[in-house]
């Protein structure tokens, strides 16, 4: 019988395992916001990029031209930076397209990916979108690692341990006895993700020298201000490469641009530490400023964001007052979680940080007058 493309149902050739992806959902402004816009719900720099990379961007004028096919150059540069060899060294745009390489080297339908929430949400999409079945030890009521949990929870089906460290969006560096154990006695990759490293001054590079079954990855998005750009790394066990470049799409899908970008950022690193220590200080002022606020309690953090519980069941209702007055944070509302009262505020300017505080503190105030 023949099918009039006209009658034809599109949505039957859509894989069942993409429609029942879990949707990470981005913070989301309204149409209606205010003029003004204070962005702290993404996680990003304040400061933009550094001098030495915006001289760059200007002066870029090869958009004619394809990127190196390999990243090369970005590879050796981000290999100087870290301390890799860049053989060892893979690419994307962003973290997020590093991981998912990952994945389709490691996945098969009905494979798992072992995390530990509440942690980065868009772990769960990329393992469901390549078929494989994500398995949740979650972290402890204080946000440590349930080690034994891990071990237990690993299965002959089990390909990958996703360790966010430090970890999203609770901000907290793990115990590293509990990273190097399980990195120790997992029987499969195990993939710690620093997107935050360069604010927490820790790296889990030397794990490499001394297991054959540990990989780190990274961005330049957070601490070098270009977001906007999509660069992120990794660094792979050696015998991983030669099939991880097979599946490694044309020049990493990354643009020449945004890697002249990145290589001029690292060219730049006495700035961007700098740029690191001042938002790192403005972090603990605004802590410190928090902790006045009745009910707020901000939580340990190595980031460039901070996690706080609020006198609230529910931070949403928080978080849309803010939005409405053109400050724009995060909240994590399923419940599972158990940070439902919690609200997520990336550290920006000295002013922003004070109009935030503010804000914040109006709102509850009005919250607690119409009780």
């Amino acid at each position: 019988m023949t099918v009039s493309s006209r009658s034809f149902d599109l949505e039957t050739l859509v894989r069942p395992a993409v429609r029942e992806i879990p949707s990470y959902v981005p913070a989301k402004v309204p149409a209606d916001a205010p003029t003004r816009r204070i962005k702290l719900d993404m996680n990003e720099s304040p400061y933009g990029p550094s001098p030495k990379t915006r001289a760059a961007l200007a002066a870029f004028d090869h958009t004619h031209r394809y990127p190196d096919f390999a990243q090369t150059e970005l590879r050796e540069a981000l290999g100087r930076y870290i301390g890799a060899p860049a053989s060892q060294i893979n690419c994307g745009a962003g973290l997020d397209d590093v991981l998912t390489n990952l994945m389709v080297l490691l996945l098969d339908p009905g494979d798992e990916v072992i995390i530990s929430e509440p942690t980065f949400g868009v772990y769960r999409a990329l393992i469901a979108v390549h078929g494989g079945v994500t398995v949740d030890v979650p972290l402890s009521a204080e946000f440590g690692l349930d080690v034994d949990g891990i071990h237990a929870a690993v299965t002959s089906r089990t390909k990958l341990v996703l360790v966010c460290n430090p970890n999203n969006p609770t901000g907290n560096v793990f115990a590293p006895a509990d990273v190097e154990r399980i990195v120790a006695e997992a029987p499969c990759l195990v993939a710690i993700d620093e997107a935050y490293a360069e604010f927490a001054g820790i790296s889990h590079l030397p794990l490499m020298d001394r297991f054959p079954n540990v990989c780190v990855v990274r961005t330049m998005s957070k601490f070098a201000g270009l977001a906007g750009m999509r660069v992120g790394y990794g660094v792979f066990p050696e015998p991983l490469m030669p099939f991880l470049w097979a599946i490694t799409p044309a020049f990493c899908n990354i643009s020449l641009a945004s890697s002249v970008a990145a290589i001029a950022s690292l060219e730049d690193a006495e700035y961007l530490t700098g740029i690191v220590a001042r938002i790192s200080a403005d972090r603990d002022a605004l802590a410190d400023n928090l902790r006045e606020l009745p009910g707020v309690e901000p939580l340990p953090t190595a980031t460039n964001f901070l996690l706080m519980r609020l006198p609230v069941p529910d931070a949403t209702p928080v978080i849309k007052a803010l939005a409405e007055r053109g400050v724009f944070v995060r909240n994590f509302p399923k419940p599972s979680l158990g940070i439902s009262d919690c609200l997520r505020v990336s550290i920006g300017t000295t002013e922003e940080n004070e109009i935030f505080l503010r804000e914040l503190d109006s709102v509850l105030s009005e919250m607690r007058v119409a009780k």
